[in-house]
């Protein structure tokens, strides 16, 4: 058996469901549920289902965060 990836605090993670990228702030371990919070800011939200972003994913993040910015 593979053991699950368990993000750290403070690394991108790409909700599957949402299809948001967070940044990781907490793991619930009898649920196995990630903690995000948005990357400009906002609430947290939850996900079981959660993989680490691939650069694709990365980019999106940063270049829609420079268009909230500007």
């Amino acid at each position: 058996m593979i053991a699950p990836w368990v993000p750290s605090p403070g690394v991108m993670v790409k909700d599957l469901l949402s299809g948001r990228i967070g940044k990781a702030v907490g793991w619930e371990p009898d649920t196995r549920e990630v903690i995000l919070a948005p990357l400009d800011g906002g609430e947290p939200w939850e996900t079981d289902t959660f993989r680490p972003p691939n650069e694709l994913d990365r980019l999106r993040a940063r270049v829609a965060g420079r268009r909230r910015r500007a």
